[in-house]
Order: structure tokens, then C-alpha cells, then sequence
């Protein structure tokens, strides 16, 4: 039996995400210093009013948990009509439609990390290598072979999961920081490979990648007056929507329970049946695919993709997304990917120094807070989740 919809409740649910939508794009058009530090000590007080009044706090969570749909509905309608009312309010709005698409990028590679670090505890320092492997397929077939972003895409994620099993091959038998040293290598090892390569391009790269292309619709034209980014968000739109309902879907099933029981004690879970290879090797592909997703989409928006893009910073980024996040838990990524991509943005001074920041970021997360912002919660073990059991060593 459904619940009746609450027309009160639904209402102040969705004034409240109107409201913060439009401190977002408030947050996004102030350019002073002194603004952005009003604005972060406005955050700093909601989350102390939450601490103090945790009652009231208590009250809004409950609120949200219990319209859950009216909460995604209300999101999924302010994130579509984003392009068209943001520049209304922000002066620089085909820039930040530019960072949303990349925070949307850095998003799903950092969803497909959190399936093999967060979920199975599995440490992949060469996500931007993998990112880069779904890039390069995605270009080369466009730019030599003339085929759709309806081939090419699913063509990054399927390279970028058959390089996983290949890389899974060496690395299934290693655990902590031989695991973590393994990936770094792999990731050095594309990277020169792709930089000595003239099939690639070498060191020069590919240019002049075309653009998206679907079912004869240029991703370069302009749609209702709208800049021809608004084509490429809308598109990364509902490959996050895809990607955080795969992701939402696999964490609460058997399979998710089950890479969760290798991460907790891999050898407890073998004494309880469970195929630890078969099942490490379904993590790492799956977020491996997600990578190579991302990457061929990277290639097609850019037109221009090299080596230096694919580097080991950009894999200590998404590193940093999911531990500041939080592992194993998928709001917690939505949540460091939105801190780490969009707050620098807004404090470019830093900008030099932010390799030296993820670092330390790590480092103090680790320290003081290693479940992250927003720690998983222990799942609710269901009648339905026990064929973890029936697994096979």
C-alpha cells in the first residue's frame, strides 16, 4: 500500500531545496572575498543550529527520509532547469555549466573508485590512467573510424573494463599498499605508453576529436537559445542519474553485502563461501567501466586529449574524493565531489597548491575522521540478500 503524499510537507520540502538552489547560484555569481567567507560561516551556522537544535535538525531529516521522492523529484526538475535560469542570476553562467559538466566527469569516475576502494576495499591509484584508456578508444574511433558517441561511449566503458581485467590479473593476489603500488605502476606505465605511442598521437595527443553526435544531433548547435554546453549537461545529467542509480542498486544487493563482507575480513568472508577472485574481479570492472565512461565523454566535449591529462594527481583527486566523502557511502562521494571540484574554483588562489592540499587532505582525514564526512551505515541484513552465501571458492 502507498503512502498519501503530505501536500504541507512536500511543500516545505521543496522550498527548502528551492532555497538552497538559489544559494548555490548566489554562492556561484559572488565574487568577493569577503562574500564567499559570509557565505561559509553561513554554512559553519547551519551545521552548529544542527548540532545545538538537534531536535529540529532530527525533525528535517526525517522530513526528506520520509518524502524521498518528493526530495529526487524537486532535484532532478532545479538540476534540468538550471541552464535556463542561471543566467538570470549568475553573470558567469556558461563557465559554471562548464564545471558542473566536469563535476558531473569526476563524479561517476569517483562512483566507479568508491565500487572498488569504498565497497571492497580494493586501492586503485590509477583511476585518471583508467579515465584516460576510456578517453583514448573514444577519440581514436571517432576521429579515425567517423562513429557516434552512441558507439564510441560504450566503447570507453567496455575498453576501460577489459585494461581492469587485465590490470586484475597481477593485483588479485596482493592486498594494502603492494595493491596501492601496483596501481600506481600501471597507471606510470599507460601513461608513458600513451606518451611513446604514434598510434595515439604521442606525446602531442589527439586533436580535433568531433563533437557528440546523437541520431544526427550536433552537440555543438544551440538548443532553445541555450549555449551548447546545456546539450553536453544535460546529457552528463542522465549518465549521473544512471551511474548513482547503478551504483545505489549494487550497493543494496547481495553483491554489494557480498563486496562489503571482503573489505570488513576477506578470509572470514572465504570461510563463509563466498568467492573472494570472482567477486574482487567484478568490483574492479565495474569501476572500471564506470571510469572509462566518463573518460570517453571527457574526449568528445574537450575535442583534445594528451598524456599530461591522465596523470597520478588527477587519480590522487579522486582518491581524495572518496575518502573526504566518505567510502562506501554514495551521498558522501556526491558530497566530496561537490566540496573538491567547486570550492576551488571559487578560492583560485590555492590553485597552485592543490596537490599539496589533497595530500594533507588525505592525510588529516586518515588521522582524524578516516569513515570520512558522511560514514557508510551498516546494511540491514535482508532474507532476500542470502545468496552472499551460495558463492562457490
Amino acid at each position: 500500500m502507498k503512502k498519501k503524499i503530505n501536500i504541507i510537507e512536500a511543500i516545505q520540502v521543496i522550498l527548502i531545496e528551492v532555497f538552497l538552489f538559489f544559494l548555490l547560484l548566489v554562492f556561484f555569481q559572488v565574487e568577493s572575498v569577503w562574500m564567499l567567507i559570509g557565505l561559509v560561516l553561513l554554512v559553519i551556522l547551519i551545521v552548529v543550529f544542527n548540532r545545538v537544535n538537534k531536535t529540529k535538525a532530527d525533525k528535517i531529516k526525517e522530513l526528506f527520509r520520509t518524502n524521498r521522492s518528493i526530495v529526487l523529484g524537486s532535484l532532478v526538475v532545479l538540476l534540468v532547469l538550471y541552464p535556463v535560469i542561471s543566467p538570470l542570476i549568475i553573470r558567469q553562467s556558461t563557465y559554471w555549466l562548464l564545471i558542473l559538466i566536469q563535476t558531473g566527469l569526476y563524479l561517476i569516475a569517483a562512483l566507479g573508485l568508491n565500487i572498488q576502494l569504498g565497497s571492497t576495499g580494493m586501492m586503485n591509484l590509477a583511476a585518471a590512467a583508467v579515465y584516460g584508456i576510456g578517453a583514448y578508444p573514444a577519440g581514436l574511433l571517432s576521429l579515425r573510424f567517423g562513429l557516434p558517441a552512441t558507439i564510441t561511449l560504450p566503447a570507453a566503458g567496455i575498453v576501460a573494463g577489459l585494461f581492469g581485467v587485465i590490470l586484475y590479473i597481477p593485483i588479485y593476489k596482493t592486498k594494502g599498499h603492494y595493491l596501492a603500488l601496483v596501481t600506481m605502476a600501471f597507471g606510470l606505465m599507460i601513461v608513458l605508453a600513451l606518451d611513446n605511442t604514434e598510434f595515439t598521437g604521442a606525446s602531442q595527443g589527439l586533436m580535433n576529436i568531433p563533437s557528440m553526435n546523437f541520431f544526427g544531433y550536433d552537440f555543438l548547435s544551440s538548443f532553445a537559445g541555450l549555449h551548447f554546453y546545456a546539450n553536453y549537461y544535460y546529457l552528463m545529467l542522465v549518465l549521473v542519474i544512471i551511474a548513482l542509480v547503478l551504483s545505489s542498486r549494487l550497493f543494496n544487493s547481495w553483491v554489494g553485502l557480498t563486496f562489503a563482507t571482503i573489505r570488513d575480513d576477506e578470509v572470514a568472508a572465504k570461510c563463509c563461501g563466498v568467492n573472494t577472485s570472482r567477486t574482487k574481479l567484478t568490483s574492479f570492472v565495474t569501476g572500471t567501466v564506470f571510469m572509462g565512461v566518463a573518460g570517453g565523454f571527457y574526449a568528445h566535449m574537450v575535442g583534445f586529449i594528451s598524456p599530461p591529462n591522465f596523470q597520478f594527481v588527477e587519480s590522487l583527486f579522486i582518491v581524495s574524493i572518496v575518502i573526504l566523502g566518505g567510502m562506501d557511502n554514495i551521498l558522501g562521494i556526491v558530497v566530496g565531489t561537490l566540496i573538491l571540484v567547486i570550492l576551488p574554483e571559487k578560492m583560485r588562489v590555492i590553485t597552485e597548491y592543490r596537490v599539496l592540499i589533497y595530500g594533507l587532505l588525505i592525510v588529516i582525514m586518515l588521522i582524524f575522521r578516516p569513515e570520512g564526512l558522511l560514514p557508510f551505515k551498516p546494511r540491514k541484513f535482508h532474507p532476500s540478500l542470502s545468496k552472499i552465501g551460495k558463492g562457490e571458492e
